[in-house]
C-alpha cells in the first residue's frame, strides 16, 4: 500500500511540477514562438546560433534518409556532414523526421520544444526534491528555483539543447533514489541515460556519466562486496554513448578538431554569484571573455539560503568538533559522495588554471598536447551546472533538516529566498518577454537578390560571411536547393577549400558547373577572375555570378 501511496506522490508531482515549468515558460517567453507557421523570431535574432540550429534542422528533416541517420549534404555539399554538428538536437531531428509526413513543409518546433524543456526541468526538479525532502510541498515550492535557474534562461535559444537540464536532474534523482541492486536495471538505465544526453546534446554525456560514476560507487558499498560486476552499468553507458554518436554520424563527417584545446572556456571561481549583468548583483570581472561560457550565477534567493544554511553547518561542525563531523560523513555515505561530487565538477569546470576575478590563482602549466587530448569537451566551465543543482538541493535540505520541529518557519525562508529569486530574475525575463512576444518579419536574401529560382540548384560560398551562410542555408531548405558550406560546431574547413577548389577550375576553364550561382566579395573575385560568369554587384562588398 505504501509503495501505491509513493507512486501517486510521484505521479502526481511529477505532473504539477512540469505545468509549473509550462507556466514559467510562456510568462517568460509568450506564446507567439509556438506557431509551427511562425519562425521569422528566430530568423531576426541576433544571436547566431539558434540560426544554425534551426536551419541545420531544416535541412535535415526535409533531405532524404541516409545511414548513418543523422547525416545530410544540403549545407557541406557534397559532403556528408552531421546534425550533431549543427548542434541541432539530434534525437529531436530523427524525431520529427518520422513524423515528416504529418507536418508543413516548414515546420517551426523549437518553441514547443523549449515548452518542454521547461515542464521536464519542473517534473524532474519536483521529484528530485520530494525523493531528498520527503515532502510533496518543498517539492512544488522549490521547483521554481530549478526551472528558472539563470544558465537555462542563458542558454535557452541562444544554445537550445544546452537548456535541457531536465538530464542532470533526472541523474541526480536517480543517484537519490533508494532501491534494490539489480546490475540488468542500471545498466539498461545508464545505457538510457547516454542515449538521451547524445540525443540532446553530447556536453550531457560527461555530467551524467560523473553522477552515474558516483551512484556506482554507493550501489556498491551497499553490497559491502566489490566485483567486477560494479564496472557493467558504466561499460553499457559508454558503450550505448559510442553506439548512438556513430548511429547519428558524428563519427562520419571528417571534421577536424585540431586547435580545440580544454580550458579556453573555464568558470571563473566568482561564477556562483557573479550575474554577468543578468541580476541585481553587480557583474564581476573575468580573466578572459571566453569564461561566460562558465555561467553559473545561482541567483539572490538561492545566495541568501547558502549564507542561512552555510552559518548552520559551521555552527553544527564546531559544536560536532572534526572528529564527530568525520563520523556523520562515514556513517552517511551518500552526503560524502554528494561533496566529492561537487568538488569534482567545481575541479573540472575551472581546469587547467584557478582565476579569481581577473586574478590566476592558480597558473595552467599543462602541456598543449594534454589540454587538446580533452579538447572535444573544451568548454568544460559549463561543468558547472551540476554543482549549481547539488548546492541548491543540499540547502534546500539543510532547510528542512535544522526546522524539522517547526516547518512552517522552513516554509517562511523558502518563500522569501523564492521571492528574492523572482525579483532578481524580474528584469531579464522583462526583457525576454519583450523580445520573444513582438512579432517580425523575415525577408530572404534570394527574395532581394539572385536569379529565378528555378534556374540553379547549388550555391557555392567563396568566402566565409556569418549572415550570408544563414540566409542561404534557410533558402537551401525551404527550396531543396544545396549550399557547399555553413556555420558547423566542428569545421572541416579542408574538405570545403577543395570542393570550392573544383568549382574554381571548372570555372576558370570555361566549363563551370552547370546549375550553381556564386556568391564573391572584393577579394575572391579577384581570385575567380577570367572564369566563365555573368558577374552582378549586390551591394557594397558582395558579388552574385551564375
Amino acid at each position: 500500500m505504501k509503495k501505491i501511496e509513493l507512486t501517486k506522490d510521484r505521479n502526481m508531482l511529477f505532473f504539477f511540477g512540469a505545468a509549473i515549468g509550462a507556466l514559467l515558460f510562456i510568462i517568460t517567453y509568450g506564446t507567439a514562438i509556438l506557431d509551427i507557421h511562425y519562425d521569422a523570431w528566430i530568423l531576426r535574432s541576433p544571436d547566431i546560433d539558434i540560426k544554425q540550429h534551426y536551419i541545420g534542422f531544416l535541412n535535415f528533416i526535409n533531405d532524404p534518409w541516409t545511414f548513418p541517420i543523422g547525416n545530410t549534404d544540403s549545407l557541406s555539399y557534397p559532403h556528408m556532414m552531421s546534425v550533431v554538428w549543427t548542434d541541432s538536437i539530434p534525437g529531436f531531428c530523427v524525431l520529427i523526421k518520422l513524423l515528416r509526413f504529418a507536418l508543413p513543409k516548414i515546420p517551426q518546433l523549437f518553441g514547443i520544444f523549449g515548452l518542454l524543456t521547461f515542464a521536464l526541468n519542473g517534473a524532474f526538479a519536483a521529484l528530485l526534491v520530494y525523493e531528498v525532502v520527503g515532502s510533496r510541498a518543498a517539492a512544488v515550492f522549490s521547483c521554481p528555483f530549478f526551472i528558472m535557474s539563470f544558465t537555462v534562461l542563458h542558454r535557452m535559444y541562444y544554445h537550445t539543447a544546452l537548456a535541457s537540464h531536465w538530464i542532470i536532474l533526472a541523474a541526480l534523482l536517480y543517484f537519490y533514489t533508494d532501491r534494490k541492486y539489480s546490475i540488468k536495471r542500471d545498466a539498461a538505465v545508464y545505457a538510457l541515460f547516454s542515449f538521451l544526453c547524445v540525443s540532446i546534446h553530447s556536453y550531457f554525456l560527461p555530467m551524467a556519466g560523473i553522477i552515474l560514476f558516483f551512484d556506482t560507487v554507493f550501489v556498491n558499498r551497499q553490497k559491502k562486496k566489490i566485483s567486477f560486476s560494479m564496472l557493467i552499468p558504466l561499460l553499457s553507458f559508454c558503450i550505448s554513448g559510442i553506439a548512438t554518436l556513430f548511429i547519428y554520424g558524428a563519427f562520419t563527417s571528417g571534421v577536424e578538431h585540431g586547435g580545440f584545446a580544454i580550458g579556453e572556456f573555464n568558470s571563473n571561481l566568482n561564477t556562483l554569484y557573479n550575474s554577468l549583468g543578468y541580476g541585481m548583483l553587480p557583474e564581476l570581472p573575468l580573466a578572459r571573455g571566453t569564461q561566460y561560457e562558465g555561467f553559473g550565477y545561482l541567483g539572490l534567493g538561492i545566495l541568501v539560503l547558502c549564507v542561512i544554511c552555510g552559518g548552520y553547518l559551521i555552527f553544527r561542525v564546531v559544536k560536532s568538533g572534526m572528529k564527530g563531523t568525520l563520523k556523520c560523513l562515514k556513517d552517511h555515505f551518500r552526503i560524502l559522495l554528494t561533496v566529492l561530487m561537487g568538488l569534482s565538477f567545481a575541479v573540472i569546470s575551472v581546469f587547467p588554471e584557478a582565476d579569481f576575478n581577473e586574478t590566476v590563482l592558480i597558473p595552467d602549466i599543462l602541456p598543449g598536447v594534454i589540454k587538446r587530448l580533452f579538447g572535444i569537451f573544451r568548454s568544460n566551465g559549463r561543468f558547472i551546472w551540476p554543482l549549481m543543482y547539488i548546492i541548491m538541493l543540499s540547502c534546500i535540505y539543510i532547510l528542512f533538516k535544522m526546522s524539522s520541529k517547526l516547518p512552517a518557519a522552513a516554509f517562511i525562508v523558502l518563500s522569501v529566498c523564492l521571492f528574492l529569486q523572482g525579483a532578481d530574475l524580474r528584469s531579464w525575463v522583462a526583457e525576454k518577454n519583450e523580445w520573444y512576444t513582438e512579432k517580425y518579419d523575415y525577408t530572404g536574401y534570394f527574395d532581394e537578390h539572385g536569379p529565378d529560382h528555378d534556374s540553379f540548384e547549388h550555391i557555392v560560398m567563396t568566402f566565409d560571411n556569418g549572415d550570408l551562410k544563414m540566409d542561404t542555408g534557410y533558402f537551401a531548405a525551404v527550396n531543396d536547393k544545396t549550399i557547399n558550406r555553413f556555420y558547423f560546431a566542428r569545421v572541416i574547413d579542408k574538405i570545403e577549400q577543395e570542393q570550392l577548389e573544383k568549382y574554381k577550375e571548372a570555372a576558370l576553364s570555361g566549363n563551370p558547373v552547370p546549375g550553381c550561382v556564386y556568391f564573391f566579395n572584393g577579394e575572391t573575385l579577384k581570385e575567380w577572375e577570367g572564369a566563365d560568369l555573368t558577374i552582378e554587384k549586390v551591394n557594397e562588398d558582395i558579388y552574385m555570378g551564375y
